[in-house]
């Protein structure tokens, strides 16, 4: 199961987090997208939609389940070797991704039902 979150979340990362960056950090600055208040202002109420909602939530999901998996055996490449090692990583790095991805869950459904 935690395979497929992984190859989910590459997808989602690769395809999806440098349009995204791109279009929060840098075009306000380069003038192709708008950076007065007011711009701000209908950003925040377009984030009320629940399709702005599940995109947010499955790139914030899915990059945590990404970067968690690859940061697993990139320590074990480095050394951490050993099964109690091994499964220590697996259960703090795949609790991280688990939590985040509830946080995330917690804000795109917070706004909906509270």
């Amino acid at each position: 199961m935690f395979w497929s979150l992984f190859s989910a979340g590459g997808f989602v990362t690769a395809f999806l987090f440098p349009i995204t960056l791109f279009l929060l950090f840098f075009a306000a600055p380069f003038g192709l997208w708008p950076s007065d208040p007011a711009a701000f202002a209908a950003f925040a109420a377009r984030w009320a939609g629940p399709l702005v909602r599940l995109f947010f939530f499955v790139l914030i999901g899915g990059s945590l389940f990404h970067g968690t998996h690859r940061l697993r055996y990139l320590l074990i490449d480095a050394g951490i070797r050993g099964p109690a090692l091994e499964a220590l990583l697996d259960l703090i790095l795949n609790g991280i991704a688990v939590v985040g991805t509830l946080a995330a869950l917690y804000v795109v459904v917070r706004g909906w039902f509270f």
